[in-house]
């Protein structure tokens, strides 16, 4: 005996099959024989760099019409650079993508009036993933004696500064935590910070991204030539040692908990993309769901494991998007705390190293 399916149920989702079916080869009429760019924060062989061609060489096969994606190295300004480009000059048509400094985003909640961010609401953007969920740690060169992030309480340390628009997590831990951290200004890159700290210039870093640390200077760790103080960010790494305290544990007062929740939030988005505002909807839509394929797909993830770079935890676009959406909704005397944190702690910083 034959079933009976009603007309109408079939003819509603053939209709359905076919919308989708049209979105798609719309999708790939556009980006077939395209060239689309990718904008990266900092310079070549930099972190951020070394994430961004991973993605390059990645999402393409995920991407119909499979475009052609050219990065471009674009650093200033503390990754802002790259922001105001996509936010004034780039295209809007999806053929335009920024691989951008975690910290960018919170730059106008953190700053207030005083911002000097082209935008005033990240969320003008379309993010569309980060390839990992960041810890940062403060850590120490081994001749400076210190052992324990309690010392920092009481004895001036020297870190480095990647920019003038850097040093949030200094600046936050000395108001909110009481350190001691005195910042010199700019080095530029990791591996700039890193001789600075090996030559004695500066007794260490704060914020130096675990993955970061992980791929090129394990060894220091290894060997004792470097003392990890604390992880930076909302939650602990397992791959540090657990008697390496986090910092929101060491916040004496809820509204300080809560301010540097805020200030460190960005490390839940820890290598961001996105594209710029304006950006027509299905093609966004297309990029998030290649990205979300391509960070669950075998070939990619062997594809960062031969390159040494860390995926752990990544986040979709929309998850990045409700985070950013939290930071802006968090209590105004929170965001209070997180604005002052910066302003004080900025009264710290010197302009000359140790030698």
């Amino acid at each position: 005996m034959k079933k009976y399916v009603p007309t109408l149920f079939v003819s509603v989702a053939a209709a359905g099959l076919l919308a989708t079916s049209s979105v798609a080869a719309l999708a790939e009429d556009f980006y077939a024989g395209k060239t689309v760019d990718l904008y990266i924060t900092q310079d070549a062989g930099a972190g951020y760099d070394l994430y961004a061609r991973l993605l390059a060489d990645n999402i393409v096969k995920y991407l119909p019409g499979k475009p052609l994606i050219i990065p471009r190295n674009m650093q200033g300004a503390g990754g802002m650079r790259v922001m105001a480009f996509l936010h004034d000059v780039a295209k809007r048509d999806g053929t335009a993508m920024g691989a951008v400094d975690r910290g960018v985003a919170a730059e106008p909640i953190l700053y207030g009036k005083e911002s000097k961010a082209p935008f005033k609401n990240p969320l003008e953007f379309s993010w569309f993933g980060s390839l990992n969920t960041e810890i940062g740690v403060a850590a120490v060169w081994h001749t400076t004696g210190i052992k324990s992030w309690e010392e920092l309480l009481t004895r001036p340390t020297i870190t480095s500064m990647a920019n003038s628009q850097g040093g949030a997590g200094a600046r936050a831990l000395n108001a909110i935590l009481g350190t001691q951290f005195k910042q010199v200004c700019c080095y530029g890159s990791d591996s700039n910070q890193n001789l600075a700290m090996e030559r004695g210039e500066v007794d260490g870093r704060v914020g130096w991204s675990w993955s970061s640390l992980k791929v090129a200077n394990m060894e220091w760790l290894q060997t004792g030539k470097i003392k990890l103080l604390m992880q930076v960010g909302l939650q602990k790494n397992k791959e540090i040692p657990a008697d390496v305290p986090l910092v929101l544990d060491l916040a004496k007062t809820d509204k300080g908990k809560k301010a540097l929740t805020i200030i460190f939030a960005n490390q839940s988005m820890g290598r961001p993309y996105l594209m710029p505002p304006g950006t027509p909807a299905e093609r966004v839509a297309e990029v998030r769901k290649a990205f979300n394929t391509m960070v669950k797909d075998p070939a990619f993830l062997a594809d960062a494991e031969k390159r040494h770079l860390e995926i752990s935890d990544p986040k979709s676009g929309e998850e990045i998007e409700a985070l950013l959406k939290s930071i802006y909704a968090a209590p105004p005397d929170a965001i209070a705390a997180a604005q002052d944190a910066m302003k004080e702690g900025e009264v710290k910083m010197i302009d000359t190293p140790n030698k």
